[in-house]
């Protein structure tokens, strides 16, 4: 009879728990470096998230109150309530009230395309951070499994022992960096997709009321009109 060969042995939980406790007494720099780039993603998540929704009701306070003056042919009030708008909203306002009105010199069109691209810059601001994150941290991970890899090639070539328990355990425990890599880079794809959606809804209906002051602004009043 031929004899059996040797049971394949894998990694325990002890060794995977090993593995994490390294991750969390910061032994490894590939994972430390990952684990600040994740705490950073959700803080600037969050607060992008915040201004992007504060904006949003702002801007639908700017309909309720400049447009419905603009509607009331009332340019005065409509100009101290745009003035009463938190920023980037209050600019974009302003700057088209202001020269319609005649206190600033210039065309309220192009002013108020100005201030308006202005206001989506400063929305998406920063976002490019986290779309950045999401292409690269799977590499990053990658090579920290490389040198993970090699590190305990090293480490059995110096110490002698072999086996499939100790290469396995080994590269087990290096595999942990990419696998960190992919759920900071999956974070931070869900965060980048997720506000470039909300900020795009907010700039869209900044545009809409933009479009509609203008079209209320450069539409004669129907007192003038009349005396014409």
């Amino acid at each position: 009879m031929h004899a059996r060969p040797p049971r394949a042995t894998f990694p325990s939980m002890s060794d995977l728990a090993t593995t994490f406790r390294t991750f969390a007494d910061g032994d490894d720099p590939f994972l430390v470096g990952m684990l600040v780039a994740s705490v950073f993603i959700v803080a600037l998540a969050l607060e992008r998230g915040t201004a992007i929704v504060r904006a949003g009701r702002v801007v639908a306070r700017a309909d309720r109150e400049v447009l419905d003056a603009l509607r009331r042919d009332d340019p005065v009030e409509a100009g101290r309530r745009a003035r009463l708008l938190p920023s980037p909203v209050r600019e974009v306002f302003v700057a088209g009230l202001d020269r319609a009105a005649g206190t600033t010199r210039g065309a309220p069109r192009p002013a108020m395309l100005r201030a308006q691209k202005r206001a989506a810059a400063q929305l998406r601001g920063a976002l490019w951070l986290l779309g950045t994150s999401g292409a690269l941290m799977p590499f990053v991970g990658l090579l920290g499994t490389v040198v993970g890899v090699m590190g305990s090639f090293k480490a059995i070539g110096e110490t002698g022992a072999g086996g499939f328990q100790v290469v396995s355990t080994g590269i087990s425990a290096a595999l942990i960096a990419t696998a960190a890599g992919l759920f900071v880079a999956l974070e931070a794809v869900v965060f980048f997709n997720l506000l470039q959606n909300l900020a795009g809804g907010v700039v869209r209906e900044l545009s809409l009321l933009v479009d509609e002051a203008l079209e209320l602004m450069e539409t004669p009043r129907a007192g003038s009109a009349a005396g014409e």
